[in-house]
């Protein structure tokens, strides 16, 4: 029986996104073809994650799946910059997991919240590395190749001087955070801050700019250092897994070895979905957002874009997703479908249990997925498609490579709220076009499929690693033999 450790930087069961998903699904296949199989992974909140709290690490089990949680106070522990890339304290932890467990081989879906320090650890004790890529961790330290101004991004460039104006300000924590801990770690101080008024305020906002200077160089220098160290850490793996064939192109822009990099596309579990691929006829259009209620997913666009809609518009919106997940955000969003002209069409439906995904998808017409980055392979869009549900996406990225335009959806140019408009106005004019884009999508690819192609790459991989072990101890016993005839 072979085992095999999958890390990922989130789990079940707090977090349920496309990436947990997905490395919950394969772990079960591969459990159910007899492997031994183990999750590593971390916990980190949603919001603020710079708090220790909790033990260093805890042992649970999902679903007939072992997991191994690093908690915060490990994340966390002797706090550094590059800790969010190197990370020795959690090394140090998996390495003793690593002797535990006794693995075949680490698959890798994630490294965030836990550092490529993973890879040096399996490296180290000749465990040999695989990885399947979700997103652009390795590549982009917000993971989203997006810049603040909305434009999308290619990588850190060199001196890693794209990251320098994006991603190193939020290393420094923000104004109102600092003067929290500064409050619990000093209360006098914290209570001449909030008491004292404007004095106070300009005291305030005096010591986080010092706070901001004194923290810059490190933050910097942690920034300009990330892209090599991952880079290397990449290229240490046996075989890299990719989805699409535009995260192939950018990991080898940015000096991910071409050589080592396959297409094995993400596949679902589709038999809990094609059940509901009938729908019922409705003259009302029924367009929905299914996903994290936040800025990069982009559903204040879908909002805006439904709110244009002619004011004898006979449709609704349903928006899937918990307000209070980043509750800014949602708070907007609640505003912004307050004050349209569908207000009283546009409903915010919350979240639902993961079985029953395909029952949610069949009372939709259309799914849109409206965001603002690449994307990979979101698991919505296979999840849409196996229930015949077409859908309208953004012209970018993993998502263009999933929806051909006028075939089995739209897309709409990003950032386009105009460009999303015209698409929905023609589905809500046009229900033909609406009862064709159903005709035209194809079977969905399975788990099981998937995980066909990974075994593959693991037999490879292993193969391999048997040869240089093989060899390596044929040279070592004829250089013992020379040794012993000289």
């Amino acid at each position: 029986m072979r085992r095999v450790l999958l890390t990922v930087h989130k789990f079940f069961p707090d977090h349920k996104a496309g990436t947990e998903v997905l490395t919950l699904k394969v772990a079960q296949e591969l459990q159910r073809r007899r492997y031994e199989v183990k999750v590593l992974t971390a916990e980190p909140p949603d919001i603020d994650a710079r708090h220790a709290c909790g033990p260093m690490w805890r042992d649970i089990e999902f679903q007939g799946i072992p997991v191994r949680i690093v908690g915060e106070s490990l994340r966390l522990k002797g706090y550094s910059f590059e800790h969010e890339f190197h990370h020795p304290a959690i090394k140090e932890h998996v390495d003793s997991l690593l002797s535990e467990f006794q693995p075949d081989l680490m698959h890798v879906f994630h490294a965030q919240n836990l550092s490529a320090s993973i890879i040096d650890a399996a490296v180290e004790k000749s465990i040999p590395a695989v990885f399947s890529a979700t997103d652009f961790w390795f590549v982009c330290p917000v993971v989203q190749l997006k810049r603040p101004d909305g434009s999308v991004c290619r990588g850190p460039g060199e001196g890693g001087k794209n990251c320098l104006s994006c991603y190193t300000p939020h290393l420094i924590p923000p104004k109102k955070e600092l003067l929290e801990a500064v409050a619990n770690r000093f209360p006098a101080a914290g209570k001449i801050i909030e008491c004292t008024g404007p004095v106070g305020k300009l005291a305030g906002s005096v010591l986080h700019e010092l706070y901001a200077k004194s923290k810059w160089p490190a933050a910097a220098s942690a920034t300009v250092r990330r892209p090599e160290v991952l880079k290397d850490a990449a290229n240490r793996f046996r075989a890299i897994m990719v989805p699409t064939r535009l995260m192939r192109d950018i990991f080898i822009e940015n000096g991910i070895n071409a050589n080592m990099i396959s297409l094995v596309p993400f596949g679902i579990d589709t038999a809990p979905l094609e059940i509901h691929s009938e729908k019922e006829e409705s003259p009302t259009l029924r367009v929905g957002f299914i996903g994290t209620l936040f800025e990069h997913k982009g559903p204040d666009l879908l909002i805006d874009a439904f709110n244009k809609l002619p004011p004898d518009t006979n449709a609704e919106l349903s928006i899937y997703g918990d307000v209070e997940q980043f509750p800014d955000f949602g708070g907007k969003l609640l505003q912004q479908a307050s004050r349209g002209r569908h207000s009283a069409r546009i409903h915010f439906r919350g979240t639902f249990p993961n079985d029953r995904l395909g029952s949610v998808l069949q009372q939709l017409d259309v799914l849109v997925v409206p965001s603002r980055w690449y994307e990979n392979t979101p698991l919505v869009i296979q999840s849409s498609l196996a229930t015949r549900t077409p859908l309208i996406v953004t012209n970018l990225g993993g998502m263009a490579e999933l929806i051909q335009h006028e075939q089995n959806g739209l897309l709409f140019e990003l950032n386009n709220v105009d460009s999303l408009f015209e698409q929905l106005l023609r589905l809500h004019n046009d229900r033909s076009l609406l009862a064709q884009l159903r005709q035209n999508i194809k079977r969905e690819r399975t788990v099981p499929e998937m995980v066909d192609d990974i075994e593959e790459v693991y037999h490879n991989v292993l193969a391999v690693a048997q040869y240089n072990r093989t060899e390596g101890y044929m040279q070592g016993a004829k250089s013992n033999q020379a040794s012993t005839a000289s």
